[in-house]
């Protein structure tokens, strides 16, 4: 919930009122005296260490330089008076206040139409593509991180900021797991946006819930909820979705993956069924 603030300023930001915190930093919506606009601000408490300061500084820059539509823009990165790292974006809200994909889904009764859950994919996935050909990648990726603006345009907010802030060296292997859990979480988002259900191992194919629904997306969610395969990549993905007229050819073919995927899928065709185990050891035990 919001709070009114009473005259404090950040260079010619007024704050308005708290909007709580969001990955660690508190959260503000400002007016900037110089153009009557409203930003959000994200406030930092002030850090000690210089190392820790220096790595939330160099993430930040980072973040800074992407630029895409569906990824919030950090518009500027600096200091406050007292050495709290403050970041300055558009303010994406209302006079409410912001509004998250979770906030939109419990007004929408956990769903939106088939449309906007298509065209909300698009978004999001062409999003994570554009970020990864810059080198950054977020992993997985929840709908209370993701910010509505007033015309209904999805923002993922500070996309990258939890990994690039490990101070542990990324490996090959430890990226593709980002990327793929990455993946998935929005495959995710994209089933509930579009059938108000969780997806689970027992999930229903959404042409069950959506009359008229393409099966083409019971195909793309199969693919793309599969434990040990899931889509390649992001471009993948984007090509094999319903919406693209060429999509019949992506969901169809497959090249070779990391071995490991096959190996799990080869160990799952021949392991043997609990039932069948507990009856061996049965007949065993009887003789």
């Amino acid at each position: 919930m919001s709070q009114p603030l009473r005259n404090e300023y950040f260079g010619p930001y007024k704050l308005i009122r708290s909007m709580g915190s969001a990955h660690g930093a508190s959260r503000f919506v400002v007016l900037c005296n110089r153009t009557d606009t409203n930003y959000t601000l994200y406030r930092f408490e002030h850090i000690s260490n210089a190392k820790q300061r220096r790595t939330l500084f160099d993430t930040l820059l980072k973040m800074s330089v992407l630029n895409h539509s569906h990824l919030l823009k950090i518009q500027s990165v600096t200091y406050d008076d007292s050495g709290r790292l403050c970041v300055v974006t558009p303010y994406t809200g209302n006079h409410d206040g912001l509004v998250t994909l979770d906030d939109l889904l419990l007004v929408r009764d956990g769903k939106l139409g088939m449309i906007e859950a298509a065209r909300a994919l698009e978004h999001l996935l062409d999003a994570i593509r554009y970020a990864h050909l810059q080198q950054v990648v977020n992993g997985s990726i929840h709908q209370s991180n993701i910010l509505v603006d007033r015309y209904g345009c999805l923002q993922v907010q500070f996309y990258g900021f939890d990994s690039l802030m490990e101070s542990s060296e990324e490996t090959a292997h430890k990226r593709m797991i980002q990327v793929a859990d990455e993946i998935r979480s929005i495959v995710e988002l994209g089933y509930t946006m579009m059938t108000g259900l969780t997806s689970r191992n027992d999930r229903i194919a959404p042409s069950r819930v959506i009359k008229k629904l393409d099966r083409n997306w019971d195909t793309w969610f199969d693919i793309g909820l599969d434990p040990l395969d899931g889509f390649e990549s992001v471009e993948h993905a984007i090509q094999a979705l319903p919406t693209n007229p060429n999509c019949d050819q992506w969901l169809t073919t497959k090249s070779i993956r990391v071995p490991q995927v096959h190996i799990g899928s080869m160990l799952r065709r021949f392991r043997t069924p609990v039932s069948s185990r507990s009856s061996r050891s049965s007949a065993t035990r009887n003789r």
